[in-house]
């Protein structure tokens, strides 16, 4: 009776073991959980396999079995639920799951070091493509599945006797995503599902292999040093770069390593929008700042280099070209005019004669303070794409130092490769112009119903970071005689995104999705500047803005100080700023609208 009471005991205990949650095994407290997009299922990318067998809680297979929850738990996966011995498997493919190295190879199996703690091993395996010690891409083809007679299933195998990959991953699979399939398992019915998005899928039902798209962050980039890494069409790596020098020209390349794959080069700034892009090179010119390099495939997937170099600047004075590598058909995009190699002694004058391709429009010229204070400007727009601009510093002021001359808007109107260029002279103040060199930038105009080269087909491509679906749009129309320009600045007071304002008062921001402070401002006019949260997914704000003329010295307030300079300026047309009525001359008419707006200041709109 005794022994029988201890046996009841130990019968419920069982029981109760069974209702444990499978969260409470922990197969090494030091191990954390890889990225959740880290791993893939062990097939071909973009098919759909199904789950013959899970996770058991010993109840059908023994307490040692790799497939028992308490060990780490293990899966079958085959392509089809009806899988017969004998059949031909020669294209039924097992992949790597993750990026690793080849540290164990059977008669039957694989294993692979992931070298984060992590490993993955597939059984009954034939056809083998790698070797001990070979380095694995995810997704790479590791070997077929054995069908069972003419390669045979591994040694003491278990149902089900058919042909499929025994996969496991260790120390556990408990709480691990599978291309964003996580692994439910109920031990007291001793049930494996997965789960994606809300969609729950049982065994024997198909299980699409199409992980959430992985940036994987590398090491900062040294000049003249080679890199290497690998991708896929939904894993990305992304370098980091820093350039110190205040105009940096360079060239990024990207060598492919294995059959098939062809590298795409995404130059970003630190926030991840994109600069600039090319196929396995990359020529740019950009400032000094903090950069990345993403590397991921136009097409195939695989190894490949990375090699960053610097290119020779002129040693003498020259212009340059910085540009967006890209543009859609209808974008706008910046332009800045750099001018280096500045001597000591500066330039009196120059003249820009810039010239484009027929598939891009230039507008909104701004001239910036390299040549001083309000230096005169000629701006000579003829009907062709080119225009001149020419600047001469005034009261004796001159070019002095290296900068920025003047931007420009550029708007993508046909498809195709363009290019930009800004040859200049320079004149010292001896009635004589020097030609000097000019570096030009180039960029490639995509139309709107393929914005971009993409790895991925449209039915399968995960959304990358910042495209149009994570941005919203900022638009409205301001009330100003003067060029106005609208910049967006984050809480940081970080200049995120700038735009013009065209000919009707109309402008249009696109930024992802957040808080700034929006600010609009004209030469001689009091700045707007707004608090506004763009909204991930929704229409966008719309602003009407009244800019109100008078603040000549640029303080956030109209005062006497501002009366003042256009009284030092009266009749003349020295100072731009102080021609509030834009007529070419500073008189009363100006006075009098400063008069209206007198002691209005610059306040944040909320």
């Amino acid at each position: 009776m005794k022994a029988k009471y201890i046996l009841h005991i130990i019968g419920l205990l069982a029981c109760f073991s069974l209702l444990l949650p499978v969260q409470s095994v922990s197969a090494l407290d030091t191990t954390e959980l890889p990225p959740p997009d880290m791993f893939q299922l062990p097939w071909d990318q973009g098919l759909a396999w199904v789950s013959m067998d899970g996770f058991d809680n010993g109840f059908k297979r023994g307490l040692g079995s790799p497939h028992n929850y308490m060990n780490g738990g293990a899966i079958d996966f085959a392509p089809r639920a009806d899988m017969q011995i004998g059949e031909d498997t020669s294209n039924f493919w097992v992949t790597a799951t993750a990026a690793g190295t080849i540290i164990e190879k059977g008669i039957c199996h694989l294993k692979i070091d992931h070298h984060n703690g992590w490993t993955s091993e597939y059984q009954f395996l034939a056809n083998f493509q790698v070797q001990l010690g070979d380095e694995v891409y995810r997704n790479q083809r590791l070997a077929i599945i054995a069908d069972g007679e003419r390669n045979i299933l591994c040694p003491g195998s278990h149902l089900p006797n058919s042909p499929h990959v025994h996969y496991s991953l260790r120390p556990t699979m408990i709480d691990i995503k599978l291309a964003g399939w996580g692994i439910n398992y109920n031990p007291l019915l001793n049930k494996t599902s997965f789960t994606k998005n809300s969609e729950t899928v049982d065994s024997f039902m198909p299980l699409l292999n199409v992980p959430d798209l992985q940036i994987v962050l590398r090491d900062l980039i040294h000049w003249d040093t080679l890199y290497s890494g690998s991708t896929d069409a939904y894993r990305y790596e992304r370098w980091s770069l820093q350039l110190d020098e205040e105009i940096n020209a360079f060239t990024l390349n990207a060598t492919a390593l294995t059959d098939g794959l062809t590298p795409l080069i995404l130059l970003l700034d630190s926030y991840g929008h994109e600069l600039a892009r090319g196929t396995g090179t990359l020529n740019t010119i950009q400032p000094a700042g903090s950069y990345f390099v993403q590397i991921q495939p136009q097409t195939g997937a695989g190894f490949y280099n990375l090699l960053a170099e610097k290119n020779t600047t002129p040693s003498g004075p020259y212009t340059a070209i910085l540009a967006p590598g890209s543009l859609n058909v209808g974008d706008f995009g910046l332009v800045t005019v750099y001018l280096g190699n500045t001597p000591p002694e500066g330039y009196t004058s120059a003249e820009f004669m810039c010239n484009f391709s027929d598939n891009l429009k230039a507008s909104n010229i701004i001239v910036k303070e390299l040549f001083g204070n309000n230096p005169a400007i000629a701006i000579n727009t003829p009907p062709s794409s080119d225009f001149i601009v020419a600047i001469a510093g005034s009261s004796l002021q001159r070019a002095t130092t290296n900068g920025t001359v003047f931007t420009f808007q550029i708007k993508g109107l046909s498809a195709g490769e363009a290019q930009i260029d800004c040859p200049a002279s320079i004149s010292q103040g001896d009635g004589v112009l020097t030609a000097i060199e000019s570096i030009s930038a180039s960029l490639t105009i995509f139309d709107n119903s393929s914005p971009a080269p993409t790895a991925l087909s449209e039915e399968t491509s995960p959304s990358p970071q910042n495209n149009a679906a994570s941005t919203s749009s900022l638009t409205g129309k301001v009330a100003a005689n003067k060029p106005v320009t609208i910049n967006l600045y984050d809480t940081n007071n970080v200049l995120i995104a700038s735009g013009f304002v065209d000919s009707e008062g109309l402008f249009s921001l696109l930024a992802p999705a957040g808080t700034y402070t929006a600010v609009a401002e004209a030469n001689g006019f009091l700045k707007s500047r707004y608090l506004i949260t763009l909204i991930e997914g929704e229409a966008g704000i719309n602003l009407n803005i009244n800019l109100l003329a008078g603040d000549i010295d640029q303080n956030n307030v109209i005062d006497q100080f501002d009366a003042m300079t256009i009284g030092m300026s009266y009749n003349t047309n020295l100072l731009n700023a102080a021609d509030l009525n834009n007529d070419g001359i500073i008189n009363f008419l100006d006075l009098g609208i400063l008069a209206e707006n007198y002691r209005a200041t610059s306040a944040l709109t909320p």
